[in-house]
């Protein structure tokens, strides 16, 4: 196997990725969206806990 027989291997299987987006509409979008808005809220909570914890042991915020 050469380096362009996996070129060109990962290239068909984009091709036949992009063919199944079509199909899917606009779910790719709105579960991309969920993903993200769920990991910044995760995130803010995160540092909302850092901060109470360095408020309670005179850390720095």
């Amino acid at each position: 196997m050469t380096w362009t027989d996996f070129v060109y291997g990962l290239g068909d299987i984009f091709t036949a990725t992009f063919k199944l987006l079509p199909m899917l509409g606009n779910l790719p979008n709105i579960l991309f969206t969920l993903i993200i808005m769920g990991g910044l809220v995760y995130w803010i909570n995160e540092l909302k806990k850092y901060k109470a914890e360095a408020k309670r042991t005179g850390g720095i915020e």
